[in-house]
Formats: C-alpha cells, sequence, structure tokens
C-alpha cells in the first residue's frame, strides 16, 4: 500500500504524482509505521492530559489508516490519509526515528513534510572519495537538515577545510574518522552545543587541548592515534562539571600528570590514556574519583601504585586493566592488608600484553566479578596459572569463564559444576580435566550449549562418558572435531606418511544418520573411519 496525501496538505509547488511515486513513498510509509508505533509511547512527559488524548488519537487514527492494507496487485488502491490533523510536533518526532535519507525522500511527498524535516534532528553519516564530492554533499544537509544532532564525517581524499560543520547549530555529537584535513581548524571547536567529539586516524589534524575551552558542554572526548594533539591533561580543567569520558589512546604528545586532572573527580567515568607516554602520576592519585569506572593506562609512563588507597576508595572501578594488576600485585606483596575491589564485575586481559603471572587465587581481590576473560584460540598464555578451584569464590555471581589455550591452568571441571549463572565456559587448551563422571544432569544449569567448551578428554578410557556428556547436554557440533590432551599418556605422534602426524589414537567426531545420533574415532581426512556408536539405537 502506498501513502496517499490529502489535497490540503499538497503543495502546488511540490508535485507529488502518486503514479510516479509510489514506490518513494511505499518506502516512506513503511518507515513511518515503525516510527509512529514508537513515538506513541514517548508522549508521557506531556502534562496536559487533554492535549495529550487529542494527539494519540490523532496518532492512533494515522497509524491505523497507514497500516490498513488491501491485497496487494498491480491496481493496489492507494488509501488517503490526511496528515493535517497531525501537528508539527508529531510529524518531527517520527521522522527522528527515520534514516536521514528517508528524512530527504520524505521531503517530496508533501510541503508539510518538506517543512518538517527542517525540524528533525537525525543521525547523518557522510563519505567520498574526494574532497569535492565531501564538501558539497556536506554543504547541501547543512540546508536541508540544519538541527541534525548527530555527524559523522569520513573522506578518503584530501581536504583543506570542513567549516560547513559550524552551520549545524543544535550538532550535539561530531564524529571525524580518517578525513583528510591537515593543520589546525579552529573553527571546530567553536560549537557551544556540542557534547560529544571524536576523532580517530586524523594524523595530520593540529590541535591542542586548550581548545576544548570552546566546547564548554563537552561530555565524552574520544581521540585515537592523533599523533598532532598537543597540549596538557590540565587543559580538560576547563570541562570541569561535564566532561565524563576522556579517551586519548596514542595521542602520544599528550602531557600532565593524573593529578592535573583532580577537577573532574566529581564527574569522570572512563579515563583512557594508553600510549600516552609523555602522561606521568601515579595510580594513587585517582582513588578519591567517585564516579570512575574504568581506567587503562598501559604504555603510560604512569605508575602502577596503590600503597595509599584504603577500603572505599576505587569504589566504583568495574573494569580492570594491566596496570592496575600490577598495581595490586605490588600492594598483596608490601602489605597484609588485602585490598578489595568490590566495584569490578569484568575483567579481561585478552586486550593487553600481560607482563607477569597471573595465578587465579587473585580473584579474591574482585568478589563480585562476573566475567573473566585470560585467554584465546590464537595465542597460548603461560602467564596464567592456578587451579579453576580457586575460582568458588566468585560461585554465587561469575556468568562467564573464558581460559582458553591458559595452559598451565589445571583443576577439574566438576569443581564448576554448581555456579548458578555461569553461561559461558571455555577451557579448551588448559590441563582442566572434563571428569564428566562426578557431574550429575542438575549440575551447570545455566551453561549455554552453543558458546561453551569444556576442554577434552585425557585417556582413551575417559572417551565414551565424555560424548556422552556432550551429546546430553547437546554440547556436540557435527562440524567440529575433539581429541585426547596433547599431555594425555595415550597420545602419541608416529610419522603416518601420507596422513601427516596426527594425535593418535586419532581424532573424535559426532555422527548424524536420520535420527541416530553418534560417534566415532576417525583419521579426520574421511578416508578411514571406525564402529559408530550410537547413542540413541532404540
Amino acid at each position: 500500500m502506498a501513502l496517499q496525501i490529502s489535497s490540503a496538505d499538497r503543495s502546488s509547488t511540490d508535485p507529488t504524482d502518486t503514479d510516479h511515486n509510489a514506490p518513494r513513498l511505499r518506502t516512506v510509509r513503511n518507515e513511518a509505521i515503525a516510527a509512529l508505533s514508537r513515538v506513541s509511547a514517548t508522549m508521557a512527559n506531556i502534562d496536559d492530559a487533554d492535549r495529550l488524548a487529542t494527539l494519540r488519537d490523532d496518532l492512533n487514527s494515522l497509524l491505523s489508516g497507514l497500516s490498513e492494507s488491501p491485497s496487494s496487485g498491480e491496481n493496489e488502491e492507494l488509501t488517503p490519509v490526511s496528515m493535517g490533523s497531525l501537528g508539527q510536533e508529531i510529524l518531527v518526532r517520527v521522522l527522528d526515528y527515520l534514516t536521514w535519507t528517508n528524512i530527504l525522500a520524505g521531503r517530496a511527498v508533501c510541503a508539510t513534510w518538506r517543512d518538517t524535516a527542517r525540524h528533525a534532528m537525525p543521525y547523518v553519516f557522510i563519505d567520498g572519495d574526494t574532497g569535492i564530492e565531501f564538501i558539497s554533499r556536506l554543504t547541501s544537509l547543512r540546508s536541508l537538515l540544519p538541527k541534525t544532532r548527530e555527524l559523522s564525517l569520513s573522506c578518503a581524499g584530501e581536504i583543506s577545510s570542513i567549516r560547513p560543520v559550524v552551520g549545524f547549530k543544535h550538532l550535539r555529537e561530531l564524529n571525524l574518522t580518517g578525513v583528510g584535513l591537515s593543520g589546525s581548524h579552529p573553527y571546530l571547536f567553536q560549537m557551544p552545543t556540542l557534547e560529544v567529539l571524536k576523532t580517530a586516524v586524523n594524523e595530520h589534524f593540529e590541535w591542542d587541548l586548550e581548545a576544548l575551552s570552546g566546547l564548554p558542554r563537552l561530555k565524552e572526548l574520544r581521540c585515537y592515534g592523533n599523533q598532532r594533539l598537543t597540549g596538557s591533561l590540565r587543559s580538560l580543567s576547563s570541562l570541569r562539571g561535564n566532561l565524563t569520558h576522556v579517551d586519548l589512546e596514542g595521542c602520544v604528545q599528550v602531557t600532565g600528570t593524573l593529578a592535573d586532572i583532580g577537577d573532574l573527580r566529581q564527574t569522570l567515568t572512563w579515563l583512557n590514556l594508553p600510549w600516552c607516554e609523555s602522561v606521568t602520576g601515579s595510580l594513587n592519585d585517582l582513588r578519591d574519583f567517585p564516579s570512575l569506572e574504568a581506567v587503562r593506562l598501559d604504555g603510560s609512563g604512569v605508575e602502577a601504585d596503590i600503597s595509599e588507597a584504603e577500603p572505599g576508595d576505587f569504589c566504583a572501578i568495574n573494569r580492570v586493566d594491566k596496570v592496575m594488576m600490577e598495581a595490586l600485585l605490588r600492594r598483596l606483596d608490601s602489605t597484609s592488608n588485602h585490598f578489595v575491589l568490590s566495584s569490578v564485575t569484568c575483567l579481561n586481559l585478552l586486550i593487553h600484553e600481560v607482563a607477569f603471572d597471573l595465578d587465579l587465587g587473585l580473584v579474591s581481590f574482585f568478589p563480585n566479578l562476573q566475567e573473566l576473560q585470560c585467554g584465546w584460540q590464537s595465542a597460548v598464555h603461560a602467564h596464567v596459572k592456578g587451579s579453576v578451584r580457586s575460582l568458588r569464590v566468585l560461585r554465587p555471581n561469575l556468568v562467564e569463564l573464558s581460559l582458553t589455550n591458559c595452559s598451565e591452568v589445571t583443576g577439574a571441571l566438576s569443581d564448576l559444576r554448581d555456579f548458578p549463572k555461569l553461561k559461558l565456559l571455555c577451557l579448551g587448551g588448559t590441563k582442566v580435566t572434563p571428569d564428566v563422571q562426578n557431574i550429575g544432569p542438575d549440575d551447570f544449569p545455566s551453561l549455554s550449549t552453543s558458546t561453551s567448551n569444556v576442554g577434552v578428554p585425557w585417556l582413551v578410557s575417559d572417551v565414551p562418558a565424555f560424548m556422552r556428556f556432550l551429546y546430553q547436554r547437546e554440547l556436540h557440533d557435527f562440524d567440529s572435531e575433539w581429541g585426547l590432551h596433547d599431555d594425555s599418556p595415550d597420545c602419541y605422534n608416529p610419522d603416518l606418511g601420507d596422513l601427516g602426524d596426527l594425535s593418535n589414537p586419532f581424532i573424535l567426531e559426532f555422527v548424524q544418520v536420520g535420527p541416530l545420533v553418534g560417534w566415532r574415532w576417525t583419521t579426520g581426512r574421511g578416508s578411514y573411519y571406525f564402529e559408530t556408536e550410537w547413542f540413541n539405537r532404540r
């Protein structure tokens, strides 16, 4: 069904022939139906009950008219729907749910939509291969959608200026990624409404942190690899009371100490300064930031020291990086006063190069931990040591545990069997024994069948019970293969000629023939199979 505008809404200077515009109107209609449904739920902030009831009646009437779809066919009739009964307030809310390209398409529907489009506040993404093409699009949108709130720009070619950006007087978020800017562009820091500034891969864009004083409402500063960004962290004090996120990863010319951002104490929630080599100080400088949730300082000049921390300090930290882990280890070695970060819910060491041995017993620092990720498939993580039994202090809350390829981790699968919330479990490449004979039908009550890996059997004699356990817990996969653990006494690797070097006695796979499911030993090359053991032959 297509949307037809009543004559009262149609502009004589804005032709909308229904035959010609039917495909475009259909697209707008589909977007509008979804938008209108969401708009009706956003009107609770209107205090006038009579006005609210009237707006909702008009909205429901329009939605009903749009949704009544006659039988499809070549002679599909257009259902008249009047837009005149809806005020600009409702129409703007509708358009705000549409993509900016559909908003531009909607301008051709009628004069009402054309005029309303100028009040929409969409997210706009503009890219281009040449500077001329890029600037042309940006200039056009400045007049067509002047109230755009979020603007993301990317251009492969060199650009001398993006001055049309300042024409978006209501802009809240500006994202410059791979924009070929060179030199300084002070006009970018003269936008009093801007709340989020993101820049990435802008190697020749020159600016100083002092320029941020021209963005008094800025809440988030996210800069990645801006090597020509200069200035001191002290300049951020001009944004006290608003700034919540500071991310200057790889901005190597930024200087200062953590003490310089003391004025941000009450609002800062995120501090990311990796590879800012000239930033110094100590973690002690952040101990009394009440809202600070995440800190990443690896590669910076900050000292891993929390010797002055007391109970209640770092009270909001929920993610720990390499520097914080080093500080905790030093604190543990130097004092009997065991410091606890009860707010930490996620410990992820995958994104950092860990230069020290990490014992799983250290999780006692984080009694409320929900996610522990110490390994992945692309590398061996021999620095992670200890037994999974040490993790039992996390039993009430742990949801995700990934120790893939942590080759020195030991223990038994049954040590984790009564974790009530554990959904993701990855133990491949560890020395954890899958003692499935000690696991009952009610154990691992929340384990996900699609993402977990409980390891591999140690002995040939363990294989039947192990394969049955995978089948019963629906952890089996007909496209995957299993084998004995590399350290198994039953595993050997002779030269098998054309077959190559295989861990023997070969490998394991699941088999399905109709309703029957079983397992068997195989060479894994599709040439040699052993007898299949069926689970459900009856």
